[in-house]
């Protein structure tokens, strides 16, 4: 008789990450080694996946698992999360989380400061199309994915994919200001949006 294994290829990963959690608990360790690893684990569910974790808080780590903000590979982030077993030591999060006390983004060369952004929105069938007003904007790659990181922090991985449909970068003009919203309310302008569009 052939019996075949029914355990599911996220069944296999947490069957891999239980064995070693204490070691990733204490990742600091060999850093280098163990996410090269983990990434590889992840990879052999889906070629997007990827992962962060959070600093020890009450002998806990956050350790959330990302489709670094691709929308095709959400369904594999839930059923991994889904998946996951009990971990003592560890928080199992879907998504990148909103970071509530970041107020500035470092990428490459660029410091994008959050007082420095603005925005005007409108309303499109549940979802919210934006313009990014940014101070000292320039139209490339890199300034593209700094304003993208930043509403990464701001609503989360999840609610910028599924609810922000259009977004428009660009530099802001000082006089426009009386007509644009600061970026630290787009979070609560998304929240009452899809409260009212459910209702």
């Amino acid at each position: 008789m052939i019996f075949f294994n029914s355990r599911t290829k996220e069944n296999k990963f947490w069957d891999w990450f239980t064995k070693k959690s204490n070691i990733y608990f204490k990742f600091e360790e060999d850093r280098e080694n163990l996410f090269d690893e983990l990434k590889s684990k992840l990879n052999k569910i889906n070629q997007d996946l990827t992962f962060e974790f959070g600093p020890v808080r009450d002998n806990k780590r956050e350790f959330v698992i990302s489709a670094d903000g691709i929308k095709g590979s959400f369904p594999d982030v839930i059923k991994v999360v889904n998946a996951a077993p009990n971990l003592p030591n560890f928080k199992i999060i879907a998504f990148r989380q909103p970071h509530l006390d970041f107020t500035k983004i470092n990428y490459k060369d660029i410091q994008l400061d959050f007082k420095d952004v603005f925005f005007r929105y409108g309303k499109n069938n549940g979802k919210l199309d934006i313009e990014l007003n940014i101070r000292d904007y320039q139209d490339n790659i890199d300034w593209a994915t700094a304003a993208f990181l930043l509403l990464d922090n701001i609503l989360g991985e999840y609610d910028t994919e599924m609810f922000i449909n259009g977004i428009d970068r660009k530099q802001l003009i000082e006089y426009e200001l009386n007509s644009l919203l600061p970026i630290s309310d787009l979070s609560k302008i998304l929240l009452d949006y899809k409260l009212e569009f459910q209702n």
